[in-house]
């Protein structure tokens, strides 16, 4: 798959301006009699989350098959949706926030899981090279949803921002990278209809803790990479993956995790059941199909069972 070429939108900073113009303090006004004097400075805005993300897809902005639907902006109820949710959980400030969201443009493919309730997988691009990804789950109870939630932010576009971050946020880091693209990691929630949405992230295990720091220094002291999350079958059952690719030529040692000859390593799969989220060490074989070109794959991965 090709990269969808990044855009970049003009006018941003006038428009950020006006997005942001509730974010000073209150009781802290210009004096109309002092064309001179200086606006008071936006107050900070709370940019790390509470509850940590987890490593996400590789795949932001990247094009989609042939079977997409070309989008251009978010569907109503996926916008509507997003812009609820709050804006640090995504290492956002309420104006990029809304600028990415709203100015996002690219495909989505149907997942007929469930009849006349499909399951959607949304992959955009937005200003600056900015990214989301989106991964909808319907549940035989039509008052349930999933979701799975990614964004990359481009440091082109934080840096227009007015809000002024604490120290230590993405604004800290983009003064010194400003070509860099900040990812968010990977959110999950659960929504109810008539209930607010709920940040479910925290009761998934992260790969991280499946393997163990210990694992995972050896690991990376071996030159693998850190866990990301394969979502080679979400296009097709509700189930992902976390994996840790080796070094191509120096497959990991066998151990508790390690399969397809050492060249990965399984950090628990990540499974929507039909009422909500849950991280799992074994699927069956149904929930993770093997690649045409590699009919036997199970045969070295002790992690899906066999029939």
């Amino acid at each position: 798959m090709k990269p969808i070429s990044p855009r970049r939108i003009a006018g941003i900073p006038a428009l950020l301006l006006s997005l942001c113009a509730c974010a000073s303090s209150p009781g802290m006004e210009t004096p109309a009699d002092h064309e001179t004097t200086a606006a008071p400075r936006p107050l900070p805005v709370p940019i790390a989350a509470g509850t940590p993300p987890l490593p996400g897809v590789t795949t932001l902005g990247l094009s989609m098959p042939e079977t997409r639907i070309v989008l251009r902006g978010l569907p109503k109820d996926i916008e509507d949706l997003v812009l609820s949710l709050p804006p640090a959980d995504f290492r956002a400030t309420p104006d990029i926030w809304q600028y990415t969201v709203r100015q996002a443009i690219g495909g989505m493919m149907l997942i007929p899981r469930i009849a006349e309730r499909p399951d959607r997988r949304i992959s955009m691009v937005s200003s600056g090279d900015s990214a989301l990804w989106i991964r909808t789950f319907e549940s035989e109870n039509p008052a349930i949803t999933g979701y799975l939630i990614q964004v990359r932010l481009s440091c082109k576009l934080v840096k227009d921002s007015p809000i002024q971050l604490p120290e230590g946020s993405v604004q800290d880091i983009c003064l010194g990278y400003p070509n860099a693209r900040i990812g968010s990691g990977l959110r999950a929630y659960r929504k109810v209809a008539g209930q607010a949405i709920e940040d479910v992230t925290a009761q998934l295990t992260p790969p991280e803790q499946v393997l163990g720091e210990e694992t995972m220094e050896r690991y990376r002291q071996l030159g693998a990479g850190g866990p990301f999350l394969d979502d080679s079958w979400l296009d097709r059952v509700p189930v992902a993956r976390w994996i840790v690719e080796s070094d191509p030529e120096n497959p990991l040692p066998e151990d508790a995790h390690t399969y397809d000859a050492g060249y990965l390593a399984h950090a628990g799969f990540l499974l929507w059941n039909g009422d909500h989220f849950e991280t799992r060490a074994t699927v069956p074989a149904g929930l993770w199909p093997c690649p045409s070109e590699r009919p036997s794959c199970h045969e070295e991965d002790r992690f899906v069972t066999k029939p």
